[in-house]
């Protein structure tokens, strides 16, 4: 009696384990791809929070007319955001991109007597919901995206008015 396999046996084998790979590595693929799209958006709402708290104590670089941008990178080196990276010029990394995100804006302004925190460079958070821009045609209730009110319009119109120009 022999022991061992047989290449049939081997071969079997092989086939099962290659099907199996081909249905789950792709799965492995999109969990990761969400999870780092949704560590993104949560770093992102971190970093709006962070910049309303600078805009807290920095109230008097503010207006309701225009809005202030500080970068990323600004808001580290001031000791509001946390610093994920030592290296200089990499202090914030985007998870999905694995580049940096420290020369990002986010732009403040009065709103309320409160400073109020959007992220400028839109690219950056165009996936995220809840934080996600309209684009042409979309409308804020039905797309789960903010729509940002036209020159005139009031927020009454399913928009979120904020300052257009940069003080």
């Amino acid at each position: 009696m022999r022991k061992g396999f047989t290449l049939i046996e081997l071969l079997a084998v092989i086939v099962i384990l290659a099907l199996l790979a081909t249905i789950a590595v792709p799965s492995a693929i999109s969990i990761s791809n969400s999870v780092k799209q949704n560590l993104l958006c949560e770093k992102v709402d971190i970093l709006l929070t962070d910049a309303e708290r600078w805009g807290e104590e920095h109230m008097s670089r503010l207006s309701t007319s225009c809005y202030y941008t500080i970068s990323i990178d600004e808001l580290v080196e001031q000791g509001i955001t946390d610093r994920e990276n030592d290296e200089k010029g990499s202090y914030v990394i985007n998870p999905v991109t694995n580049e940096a995100m420290d020369s990002n804006l986010i732009g403040l302004y009065i709103k309320n007597k409160r400073a109020q925190a959007f992220y400028v460079n839109t690219d950056v958070i165009s996936e995220c919901d809840g934080i996600r821009l309209c684009e042409a045609g979309e409308t804020q209730s039905e797309d789960n995206c903010i729509r940002i009110c036209a020159s005139g319009e009031s927020e009454n119109n399913d928009c979120i008015a904020r300052p257009s120009t940069e003080c």
